[in-house]
């Protein structure tokens, strides 16, 4: 699971390091932003028709289509954020983005959470291992997006959908949480872009992070709250020490 992310980094940033060729962006997204949450705008890298790397933004999280039959706005419900890897090829809602609508969705670090007791909640942010990565901590992630119709509201016509891609996690993840984002190597960026790709070989990048890849830090409780952002939030106000 990955619910909620960390991206710093501002469209000029991002065009750069992606090597954006169209920048078609919409909507915009806040930036920087430690504390990113579902249906938020997010930035996002895809290919467009004519193959180049574009760059726009998305919501968080796939509008669970179903709850329609219950007679539900499936734009009001919780979206779906995350897609597992091992099953996303089968599942309804996954399979036709996953062949053919992949992204790339930038990161900072992500954030998973650690429980003691029934309420108390202690956060860790997690980051790239690896300090000379420019700009340092910049992790992508492996995306599917889709068209989705909002109705009759003019606003939210172009405003498609995006989730995250899990598997199984490194052995530095594994004592926080047994999920963890697929984390995308340059070399890969274009593979799993494009839609003409071997199926075969979009599931090939799917075998999860390598152990070593990823690093743990502690970061403030503030951030059990989805409203709390800014630089303060990445100060850690307890230790794994502490917790015994």
């Amino acid at each position: 699971m990955c619910g909620r992310y960390q991206q710093l980094l501002g469209p000029d940033e991002l065009a750069r390091l992606y090597a954006v060729q169209n920048a078609a962006w919409g909507r915009p997204y806040k930036w920087p932003n430690y504390n990113v949450a579902p249906r938020q705008s997010i930035a996002v890298i895809v290919h467009d028709a004519d193959g180049q790397r574009t760059a726009r933004t998305m919501r968080w999280g796939f509008p669970p289509m179903w709850v329609k039959r219950k007679g539900k706005d499936p734009f009001n419900a919780p979206p779906l954020v995350n897609a597992r890897a091992e099953t996303a090829p089968k599942k309804p809602t996954w399979s036709g983005a996953l062949k053919m609508r992949r992204c790339l969705i930038p990161t900072t670090g992500f954030y998973e959470w650690i429980r003691r007791g029934k309420k108390a909640l202690y956060p860790f942010h997690i980051g790239h291992s690896d300090q000379d990565v420019e700009p340092k901590g910049l992790l992508t992630l492996a995306g599917v997006w889709g068209p989705f119709p909002w109705g009759d509201d003019p606003e939210k016509q172009d405003w498609p959908c995006a989730a995250i891609l899990t598997a199984g996690p490194p052995a530095e993840v594994a004592p926080v949480h047994d999920r963890c984002p697929v984390v995308l190597k340059p070399a890969d960026w274009d593979r799993w872009l494009d839609p003409s790709t071997p199926f075969d070989d979009v599931i090939s990048l799917l075998d999860g992070v390598s152990d070593g890849v990823l690093a743990l830090s502690p970061v403030s409780t503030a951030l059990n709250s989805r409203k709390a952002n800014g630089a303060e939030t990445q100060v850690a106000d307890w230790s794994p020490a502490s917790l015994g």
